[in-house]
């Protein structure tokens, strides 16, 4: 048994932080995949370079650009490469009939798209680029990498807020309290070092700190993609099995009688009782979900580091420890 009671709480609390918040990242990966979120944000992107629905519709259906659907011709790409956009996008300013490297004509045809900021800003590359159609396409790639950066802002900050709903949403639907989860953890040594010992298993095996969301089977389409993790596959058959133990309605519903003749003025006087007893723990635990897997792995690693070291830092010295002799002359 450790001597450590305190810093196994720690790391047991963290590693249920970390369980939880893989289960958070799965369901938000296979919402935004379901939404098709990744493709939307990217439209957007796009749209605010071209500032022009008919160019920006020509671009995708580009045999380039609509190659890159993996569910069809109807469907959009959710990541477009920098050059085959670069090339796309000249080859339809263009024209049909002409070379995508014509400067002339690209500067012809920009004239006849109906957004001023875009003919501003593909003339500005032309004239930048001393009408080298190399350097026009390099500037067009950087362009559109500039614009990108924007819309991983966009789903990064989306992806923030998702995480944050999530977290609330399955802290309540599981009853994941922190208060209770360390009120149990500290009265049972027993369940405190199964889950110091399946937290020292998960972190030797790396696996928790990005888990993959899906399995990439075409190295050529970056969209053709199968899910990988979900919410039943994450965690190991004892991870779940851990969560089950701290978590849970099951007892808090047997242990309400609930008459017969008054179901809904119980069950109201039932989850008033709930929140009141549960509510900072909630808060806590959504608020912990919030922070991401990421960051719980990193801390759970700190924790099994210094529980490795022997010591707490802090700790002092046994008494029954031999006393260093004094440096010399003191």
């Amino acid at each position: 048994m450790s001597s450590f009671p305190a810093l196994d709480i720690a790391i047991g609390l963290s590693f249920i932080y970390l369980l939880l918040s893989l289960i958070v990242t799965t369901v938000n990966e296979m919402v935004a995949g379901w939404l098709k979120t990744r493709a939307a944000f990217l439209e957007r992107g796009v749209s605010q370079l071209l500032q022009d629905p008919e160019l920006k519709n020509r671009v995708y259906n580009h045999p380039l650009i609509k190659s890159l659907s993996s569910d069809g011709a109807d469907t959009r790409p959710s990541y477009i490469p920098a050059d085959k956009f670069a090339t796309a996008l000249m080859d339809v300013v263009t024209g049909h009939g002409n070379s995508a490297v014509d400067v002339a004509a690209l500067r012809t045809g920009a004239q006849a798209v109906s957004s001023p900021e875009f003919q501003q800003a593909i003339n500005t590359i032309i004239d930048v680029s001393g009408d080298n159609p190399l350097i026009i396409k390099a500037k067009v790639e950087e362009w559109f990498n500039q614009g990108m950066d924007r819309v991983s802002g966009w789903y990064k900050r989306n992806a923030q807020r998702n995480t944050m709903i999530l977290a609330v949403i399955i802290t309540l639907v599981i009853n994941a309290d922190t208060l209770h989860i360390v009120d149990v953890l500290w009265k049972d040594p027993s369940t405190r070092a199964a889950l110091v010992e399946q937290a020292k298993a998960r972190t030797a095996s790396h696996e928790a700190e990005a888990p993959p969301m899906v399995d990439y089977t075409e190295p050529d389409d970056p969209t053709a993609s199968a899910p990988r993790n979900v919410p039943g596959s994450v965690l190991s058959d004892a991870e779940k099995q851990s969560i089950n133990q701290l978590t849970g309605w099951t007892v808090e519903w047997a242990a309400w009688k609930s008459p017969a003749e008054n179901r809904l003025g119980a069950f109201l006087l039932w989850l008033w009782f709930a929140i009141r007893q549960h509510l900072l723990g909630w808060v806590l635990t959504a608020i912990a979900l919030s922070l991401g897997a990421p960051f719980w792995f990193d801390t759970l690693n700190r924790f099994m580091n210094i529980r490795n070291a022997g010591r707490a830092p802090d700790e002092k010295r046994s008494k029954a420890a031999p006393a260093q002799p004094a440096p010399a002359g003191q």
